[in-house]
């Protein structure tokens, strides 16, 4: 049987507005659904990098990492040595 613990937390003023006009909105009933929302979002967040990583070996991960690289425009024009230059970059600031 698990017990609850208490736990205190301290929020700032735009944090307590925004859970205002949250319950205002009824996007949340009350502000302890805060910590609910927020423990499930953290949840997915994991859910989705552990599911992106885990079970790929190294060849996947290559086949997945040349699939973006290819995935982008080869048409895309380079800029020129003058265009990344420092100067071009900083003029007369980077001195």
């Amino acid at each position: 049987m698990e017990t609850e613990r208490c736990m205190t937390i301290h929020l700032n003023a735009e944090q307590e507005r925004v859970i205002a006009q949250a319950i205002q909105a009824d996007v949340i009933r009350d502000a302890d659904d805060i910590v609910d929302v927020g423990i499930e979002t953290i949840r997915q967040r994991l859910e989705a990098r552990f599911a992106s990583t885990a079970g790929m070996d190294a060849e996947q991960w290559a086949q997945e990492f040349h699939a973006w690289v290819h995935g982008h425009s080869a048409s895309t024009p380079l800029l020129s040595d003058e265009a990344i230059s420092r100067d071009s970059v900083y003029g007369t600031r980077g001195f």
